[in-house]
């Protein structure tokens, strides 16, 4: 069933699709989704003083910000830091899929890379980790079925 009202944080999460079937990026704490247009600036001498846009191209932008834990711990359900970075220095094009997974939802999915990971392990506290993905192409917007 759809979730209905104010949406908890905690039910989205950010899948990377594997052979067809949606592999969470484990350990997550945050995550944000970003989506912008270009405007084209078309102002003239005709434009009465105020400047005048029309739409261009847009683009997506995820970043995600995770608890590390060490592969081999990671379940098999999951993607840990190590196949993330993998994908990273490999250049692959990956399918994500942002969404709650819950019947009903909506659920973003397009083709993205990992741009950037960034691990950080302060003495006497958790080690984190951050990374940003650069979608590519067109991102759809469904429903989880």
């Amino acid at each position: 069933m759809a979730t209905t009202g104010p949406v908890n944080g905690t039910l989205f999460s950010i899948y990377k699709d594997v052979s067809g079937t949606l592999k969470k990026i484990a350990n997550a704490t945050s995550h944000s989704f970003d989506v912008s247009k270009d405007m084209i600036d078309v102002t003239s001498k005709d434009s009465a003083g105020a400047k005048e846009f029309i739409a261009g191209e847009y683009g997506y932008t995820l970043n995600v910000e995770a608890i590390f834990e060490d592969d081999a711990s990671v379940g098999a359900s999951q993607q840990s830091f190590k196949d993330l970075a993998t994908d990273l220095l490999a250049g692959t094009l990956l399918t994500i899929v942002i969404s709650t997974n819950v019947t009903g939802d909506e659920k973003y999915t397009g083709s993205a890379f990992f741009s950037s990971l960034s691990l950080t392990a302060p003495n006497n506290d958790k080690s984190t980790w951050t990374g940003t993905l650069q979608g590519t192409g067109a991102l759809t917007i469904g429903t989880v079925a």
